[in-house]
């Protein structure tokens, strides 16, 4: 039979919140990619840092098997409640029985509301407060107030509301019975607060337990207490009982003077042993309706993962061991990170590898093992004690919660991380990978990930670091396997590597130009070898883009590239993470504000004053970011220019020509070709695609995607159906008659023209564009006209000039793709001051080139440098119908937004003698 709802509350969600501070889910449809991208249905997926079962979830979801180690118990609790979601009705059913347990000579529910019974003060109805509101009490004798009574009450009153026409909801000063129910002693209030005590690790200090214990009043204490025994003492299924603990812990904090009202909680924290201050003004909440609201909290969650259907399709069968996953039916194997840190785990995984028959771990996917956030680790440990009890809030690592200082090591999470992913190596395939999830934007994030992997022997074959919405993510090879290329034959068959040769995963490139391979251990770390390296890495990413990176951008490649030559492996042996993690620590870890993009440089002031640059650091993680930035910023350094804070670009020739095209035209150029050759798509599907095309190291900026859509997008087409008016024959006609208007309008003013070589063939009606150009004009040696190679200046799609006086270079396009024409062509023709040089282009793209300009620094440069302006279709064509052309008039019609040019910087371009 189904239970009796409870009254809808205000807002209901489906996240929960008090797990959530210390927990957030990661985000589901990159972990159902990762996990189909790298396994097959029945391979195993491994999560190292389980946030509550979410990427088990995936997992199971997906065909697969999982093994989910648990960050705490707090942790393991919500894994079983998303994992295997009750049923509602059980659920509902079960809520309802709990209310009506007998507790003395009445329920649960009343005898706990009993001590918050009051009366409605409009119509004298007996009601339950919801909660009272504490404040200072009065001053007497000359003395301030202090907060440390109740003042106002909140309730609700159906009587008023049905009889009166009122607000259900109602407040009022407290009475005399109100206060005098305040004042009186709680029965059993101190035998409940002995065995809450009880309930916290001893090493934690008495003090403090005593304080935590003091959040609540009596009265909420005795009812929150009676609450958490019929929880422990009901026999019910473990998903039940795992979905109302959870209600408990959504109940516990919310219910405690760090309530602020209206759902909110202050910041919790626990520094050197001693709570933080809660709030002044704080709500005393009844605690069966806090508890009451927790219950729809989890229930509505509950709601969600069953997809609003009346139970879970799919729910996890949990195994006691590891090896259940390949011997039995067992879908999921839940544990806690203490045993990695306890070695029980490590034992497990080497056992189990030596079966016949042994689970297929192929990939290992998670946020990296490290110490929690400072507020996270007080409310776990806190609400763990509570839910669960003395042994389990024993295993939460609460060590930083009593130190007189909290300051997060980089290195204990990357000796943390090379632990885990010690214990995890044995049972993972040797063709598996290992995907981190690095949501932290800071660089020391990203190199510790990466530190941590080289030390437990695993390589790098991609990394990125964490900017805006999108999180950083570190790939790794497990120890032995070949690193990524891998050698194939003609007929593209994988080659198996060359023991100290060619795919060895242990031989790296030696140092000399003609050096022979050489193994990782052979020789100690070599900061002007790993220099070398940082700018050979940053060079080739640049390269491949086509474009500028940020500092940020070209990390993940600079440590791909150290892992390549075996840097990292070598930094870890001759600096040890386990030595760095304990060592004193830097009262200031950075010093300066750096430029915007780029950190400041790392320097620390030790315990005995003495002052060090990050390179000579014995904290790996320092010393390598002091490697990275003193390379960049060398004085010395040709190869790489900084064209914008924190901005990079190519500073030679040769590798500006090496380079690709550049990547926002490329995937311009993508987008307009799928939204014209392939049917109509949803936006979403349409993402996607366009993100597979491209390479890790270019990945698509979703912004630009998002630009690039909505310039090719038809009018017509909606979110669910994309596709273009865009056709490019009609593009190639509309550019040649450009030309043509172009070519006939310089000979009126009075100018020789010149049109691109390559255009010269094609026809406008009945003529060749060559037509429009005169004997003389066709035969013209340009470089005497403009500096630079023929073969540039040729191919420039118009030029007006008069010889030794000016040139007026127009390039027309009808995209927005201008690194060819804008940095490539005329980046090799110099800037001249009688050089005046337009982009012509469709008015449709002028916020997609307005983007670009924002987006990248080289283009920007190379605007600035070339003396360029902007010159839309529409207002050439305005100035060319006019009757009697003169180059003045070109002037308020130039740039994205010509009404805001001011026509005193523009009129001189055009002072040309006649």
């Amino acid at each position: 039979m189904r239970g009796r709802e409870l009254p809808p509350p205000g807002e209901t969600g489906v996240s929960l919140p008090v797990f959530d501070r210390i927990a957030p889910p990661p985000q589901s449809d990159f972990l159902a990619a990762r996990i189909e991208e790298h396994t097959q249905p029945g391979d195993v997926v491994l999560d190292l840092d389980g946030r509550g079962g979410w990427i088990a979830r995936s997992a199971i979801l997906l065909g697969r098997r999982a093994i989910s180690i648990e960050a705490g118990p707090l942790q393991r609790l919500l894994a079983e409640v998303v994992l295997r979601p009750p049923d509602i009705r059980h659920l509902d059913a079960t809520f309802q029985s709990l209310a009506a347990s007998g507790r003395g000579t009445s329920n649960l529910k009343l005898a706990i509301q009993a001590p918050f019974a009051s009366h409605c003060a409009t119509c004298g109805k007996s009601v339950f407060v919801d909660e009272f509101a504490w404040g200072p009490a009065p001053a007497e004798d000359g003395q301030d107030g202090t907060p440390s009574v109740p003042v106002r009450k909140h309730y609700r009153c159906t009587a008023c509301r049905d009889q009166r026409r009122g607000a259900e909801h109602r407040q009022a000063p407290l009475d005399d019975e109100d206060r005098a129910r305040a004042a009186e002693a709680v029965t059993d209030a101190e035998a409940t607060r002995d065995a809450i005590r009880r309930r916290f690790p001893s090493p934690a200090s008495p003090e403090l337990v005593d304080v935590l214990i003091g959040l609540h009043t009596d009265r909420q204490l005795v009812g929150l207490a009676a609450i958490l025994e019929r929880i422990e003492t009901d026999e019910r299924p473990d998903p039940l009982t795992a979905a109302l603990r959870a209600a408990l812990v959504e109940t516990i904090l919310p219910a405690s003077r760090f309530a602020t009202g209206h759902g909110r909680l202050a910041t919790f924290r626990i520094s050197n042993g001693r709570l933080r201050a809660g709030p002044d003004a704080w709500k005393e909440r009844n605690p069966w309706l806090a508890f009451e609201d927790g219950f729809r909290i989890v229930r509505s969650f509950v709601h969600a993962l069953s997809g609003g259907v009346a139970e879970d399709p799919v729910v996890a069968r949990l195994g006691t061991e590891i090896r259940s996953l390949a011997e039995g039916s067992a879908t999921a194997v839940l544990r806690i990170a203490a045993g990695v840190r306890s070695g029980t785990l490590g034992a497990e995984m080497r056992d189990v590898s030596a079966r016949p028959t042994r689970p297929r771990l192929r990939l290992i996917l998670g946020e990296p093992p490290g110490p929690t956030g400072h507020e996270a680790l007080a409310i776990a440990w806190h609400a763990t004690a509570w839910v669960l009890g003395r042994e389990a809030a024993a295993l939460v690592p609460a060590e930083p919660l009593f130190a007189a200082t909290v300051r997060p090591s980089w290195s204990l999470r990357a000796a943390a991380l090379s632990t885990s992913l010690g214990a995890a190596e044995p049972l993972l395939d040797r063709d598996g990978r290992a995907v981190l999830i690095v949501a932290d934007e800071a660089p020391e994030a990203l190199v510790a990930t990466a530190l941590g992997a080289a030390n437990a022997g695993f390589r790098l074959a991609d990394a990125r670091l964490a900017a805006g919405d999108a999180h950083g993510e570190v790939v790794l090879v497990p120890p032995g396997a070949v690193v990524p290329p891998r050698a194939r034959t003609r007929a593209n068959v994988a080659l198996p590597p060359l023991p100290g040769g060619a795919g060895d995963p242990e031989v790296v490139p030696g140092a000399g130009l003609f050096a022979p391979p050489e193994r990782v251990e052979a020789r100690a770390f070599s900061a002007p070898e790993a220099a070398r390296t940082v700018t050979e890495a940053a060079v080739a990413l640049l390269q491949e883009r086509g474009e500028a990176a940020t500092t940020g951008q070209l990390l993940g490649d600079v440590l791909v590239g150290l892992d390549r030559t075996g840097q990292l492996r070598r930094l870890v042996k001759s600096f040890p993470l386990d030595a760095a993690a304990t060592a004193p620590k830097a009262d200031i870890v950075a010093v300066g504000p750096g430029k915007p993009g780029r950190p400041a440089r790392v320097t620390a002031r030790r315990g005995n004053g003495h002052h060090g640059d990050a390179t000579a650091s014995s904290d790996p993680i320092e010393r390598l970011l002091g490697v990275i930035d003193d390379e960049l910023h060398r004085p010395t350094q040709h190869r790489l220019v900084e064209i914008a804070p924190g901005s990079w670009w190519l500073g030679e020739r040769d590798d500006r020509a090496a380079a690709a095209a550049a990547l926002d035209d490329r995937i311009e150029w993508a987008v307009f070709s799928l939204l014209s050759s392939g049917s109509p798509l949803p936006e979403a599907s349409f993402t996607d695609r366009i993100a597979r095309l491209f390479r890790p190291a270019e990945r698509p900026d979703e912004a630009l995607v998002r630009a690039c859509i909505e310039s090719y997008r038809s009018e017509d087409a909606t979110a669910e159906r994309l596709f273009t008016d865009e056709d490019l024959l009609r593009r190639s006609g509309e550019h040649s008659q450009v030309l043509a208007a172009l070519a006939a309008a310089g000979h009126r003013l009075g100018m020789q023209v010149w049109l691109a070589r390559r255009e010269q063939s094609r026809r406008v009606g009945e003529r060749r564009l060559a037509d429009w150009l005169s004997d003389e004009e066709r035969s013209a040696h340009l470089p005497t006209i403009i500096g630079g190679s023929p073969e540039d200046i040729e191919a420039i799609d118009c030029i007006w000039y008069v010889r030794s006086r000016a040139a007026l270079l127009f390039e027309v396009e009808w995209t927005a793709m201008l690194g060819d024409a804008v940095v490539r062509r005329h980046g090799r023709i110099p800037a001249d001051e009688r050089l005046v040089r337009f982009l012509v282009i469709p008015d449709e793209r002028t916020e997609l080139v307005r983007h670009k300009l924002a987006r990248s620094a080289v283009l920007r440069a190379a605007f600035e440098g070339g003396n360029w302006h902007v010159l839309k279709w529409g207002h050439l064509g305005t100035f060319l119908a006019s009757e009697s052309l003169e180059l003045a008039a070109l002037e308020p019609l130039l740039g994205l937004d010509p009404a805001a040019e001011r026509t005193d910087e523009q009129l001189p371009l055009f002072a040309l003698e006649r």
